[in-house]
C-alpha cells in the first residue's frame, strides 16, 4: 500500500481524480517523473529499490507499450515503500533517474538490455548483460525465442 504522505504528493502532482494503485502507485506523465522522484527523495524516500520493465505487445484493443516501474524506500524506523510507474510508447525514451537516484544506473542499463527501454539522460546506456552483437531484446514478449547466437544456440 502506497504510504499517507506519498498518496498525497501524488495528487498534488497529478491531481485529486487520480486513482492510485495499490501495488503500481501512481501512473506519472513523462515530464512529471524527474519532478516527482526529486520530491519523493526529498521526503525521506532515498533508497532505490528497482527499476523493472514489461513489455505489452499490441492487441485488438491496445497499442503495444512498456510500462516502467519504479520503487524506492524510507529507511529507518518507519520503512515504507513507494511504488509509481510511467506507461511509454516502445521507441519513447523514458526520462533517466539517475541524476537521482545513482542507485538507478545499473538497472536501467539491465531493462534496456533485456527490455529495450530507452532513457533519456542515462550516462552509460549500453548492454549489461547480453553480448554488445545480441540481436533484440530478449525479455520483449515479441522476441524469438528460436534466435540462434554462437556458441549459446
Amino acid at each position: 500500500m502506497i504510504p499517507a504522505d506519498a498518496s498525497a504528493l501524488a495528487k498534488e502532482f497529478l491531481g485529486e481524480e487520480i486513482e492510485i494503485h495499490p501495488e503500481l502507485g501512481p501512473e506519472l506523465p513523462h515530464d512529471k517523473l524527474i519532478e516527482f522522484a526529486t520530491a519523493l527523495k526529498k521526503m525521506g524516500y532515498g533508497f532505490f529499490v528497482y527499476t523493472a520493465a514489461t513489455h505489452f505487445p499490441a492487441t485488438k484493443t491496445t497499442e503495444e507499450y512498456i510500462l516502467v516501474a519504479h520503487r524506492v524506500r524510507r529507511l529507518g524506523r518507519n520503512t515504507q515503500s513507494v511504488p509509481f510507474c510511467i506507461k511509454t510508447a516502445v521507441d519513447v525514451p523514458v526520462p533517466s533517474l539517475t541524476g537521482v537516484y545513482v542507485g538507478a544506473d545499473w538497472q536501467e542499463r539491465e531493462q534496456f538490455d533485456l527490455v529495450g527501454v530507452l532513457f533519456d539522460g542515462h550516462p552509460d546506456l549500453r548492454r549489461i548483460m547480453m553480448p554488445e552483437d545480441w540481436p533484440g531484446h530478449p525479455l520483449r514478449r515479441d522476441y524469438a525465442i528460436e534466435t540462434a547466437h554462437f556458441p549459446w544456440r
